[in-house]
């Protein structure tokens, strides 16, 4: 009897050493991460590294999800919103973080940002937590990166030598678009088999194009105002930018140019590797996006490139501030996290804490990168590097290394680029889009189906059944109207508050 007594004892132990194990066994962060697409075997050995650090500090380790560009919205968006398991997501303006919010599927995070955000409070200016918070309340928590990113060129400068355009930074022969033909004619010559102009058709942007970027968050930035002013005014006019003179002309020029052979004939589908071309170099001039001093094109290279070329960028807007730029990049908490406190802790560390940082964006010393001195390193292996969406949306830019080859002052660089920009007449702006979600939804599915193929050459505009004027008609049928007027109610109310 007393051997059976020792026995259940001793058993009694076993059992709540191995129940204490089990409730001691750190919490596992869910994060999904956009990118350039997963490679499972350099991401495991990140995530060890990433979770040998910060278990220790918040008693949580981290599984990345890194979904490709082209597949976010069927892998990431479709998991949130089906109510899969994830504690942090990657967001952003351009991306869908007013649907998120008024979906209901983001948490509050200013209890949250309170408690457990003081790395974030103190390092991050309010100008992007203001900046993102949707009636008053945050549910994101933005990168701590530039604040005014103008829409230009990045040109292959390796291949314009080849055709006999000696180009310069900032170039002054190019004042607009329709400048770069001459060049693109030139190439296509010489490289017969590939396409000149390079894009994202999936944004819709354009280098000198007049809007405020993702200004109503609507699919290709189809509700906008003018960003810059004329004659020391703002347009404050509210607009269906498929139905203006401006996106007619740009719309004609693309399409003549498709005809020409200067824009990829994939270029406006989903499955487009814009990427791919860029890093092998097979393009001339590429539309995007930048924030100054070439510090998008080195990181664009230094991320994708197979081969070796030179950049520079041609900025064709003039700087100013918009609401998206404060809300570019950022991550929220989904309302399916089951643990939000370790989830902001996680996000407190990316704001804070300069080892963590650079573990996310270059991987483990050693393995992935070697250290050239305190703030430069050189990448022994690009598959880790080359998978995330980049540093841009690693937490705080001023806690990261550069690259070599990179400036080393451009984390300065990118903070200080807005130091001159001038705030746009919109700027702290943003549209609600609960009352006119059926239209919304309905407009954007026309633009997704018409204006892509339109503004990536690959439609004729008078095309009677998916050219302009059958563009204009759908947008009027799926209910542009009612989402214009709601916008200006919503910006007369905004501004009368500003006053």
């Amino acid at each position: 009897m007393r051997k059976l007594v020792t026995m259940l004892l001793a058993l009694a132990m076993v059992l709540a050493m191995l129940t204490a194990a089990v409730a001691e066994e750190p919490y596992t962060l869910d994060i999904y991460w956009v990118g350039n697409g997963d490679n499972e075997a350099v991401r495991a050995g990140v995530e060890e590294a990433v979770n040998a650090y910060i278990e220790p500090l918040i008693g949580a380790k981290v599984s990345y999800h890194i979904i490709g560009w082209g597949d976010w919205n069927d892998k990431a968006i479709n998991a949130l919103q089906s109510g899969e398991k994830m504690d942090l997501i990657f967001t952003a303006d351009w991306e869908g973080y007013g649907i998120e919010v008024s979906g209901g599927l983001l948490l509050p995070l200013d209890d949250l940002l309170a408690e457990y955000g003081q790395g974030i409070t103190e390092t991050l200016p309010e100008t992007f937590l203001d900046g993102v918070k949707v009636n008053g309340v945050l549910y994101g928590i933005p990168t701590n990166k530039e604040l005014c990113v103008p829409e230009g060129f990045i040109i292959n400068k390796t291949a314009a030598e080849a055709i006999g355009w000696d180009v310069t930074a900032d170039d002054p022969s190019i004042k607009t678009t329709a400048d770069l033909e001459p060049w693109l004619e030139k190439y296509k010559e010489m490289f017969p088999d590939k396409y000149p102009y390079l894009m994202d058709g999936q944004n819709g942007r354009w280098a000198d194009e007049p809007w405020c970027p993702d200004w109503a968050g609507m699919t290709n930035n189809s509700v906008a105002m003018k960003m810059a002013q004329v004659d020391g005014a703002f347009d404050e006019t509210v607009y269906s930018i498929f139905e203006t003179p401006e996106q007619e002309e740009h719309i004609r020029l693309m399409y003549d140019w498709g005809q020409k052979g200067y824009i990829d004939p994939d270029a406006a589908l989903t499955s487009f590797d814009y990427n791919g071309t860029f890093g092998r170099g097979d393009f001339l001039a590429f539309s995007q996006p930048l924030k100054g001093n070439g510090i998008k094109a080195v990181e664009m290279y230094q991320a994708n490139s197979t081969a070796e070329f030179e950049c520079v960028e041609i900025t064709m807007q003039p700087k100013y501030v918009v609401t998206t730029h404060a809300g570019g990049s950022m991550f929220g908490i989904p309302v399916t996290s089951q643990n939000p406190e370790a989830a902001m802790k996680y996000l407190n560390l990316m704001h804070s804490d300069a080892t963590l940082v650079n573990l996310m964006l270059f991987g483990a010393e050693g393995v992935n990168y070697e250290k050239i001195d305190d703030s430069t390193v050189k990448l022994t292996d690009q598959n880790w590097y080359g998978v995330h969406g980049g540093a841009w949306t690693v937490g705080n830019t001023k806690l990261q290394y550069v690259t070599e080859g990179e400036d080393p002052q451009k984390n300065e660089l990118l903070q200080s680029y807005a130091d001159d920009a001038i705030p746009t007449a919109s700027l702290g702006f943003r549209f609600v889009k609960d009352n006119v979600a059926d239209q919304i939804a309905a407009v954007d599915a026309v633009v997704t189906e018409m204006a892509n193929p339109l503004m990536c050459g690959q439609v004729d505009p008078d095309d009677p059944a998916m050219g302009i004027e059958a563009l204009k008609a759908a947008l009027n049928d799926a209910g542009m109207p009612e989402i214009i007027a709601e916008v200006e109610t919503q910006y007369a109310d905004w501004k009368a508050a500003q006053e």
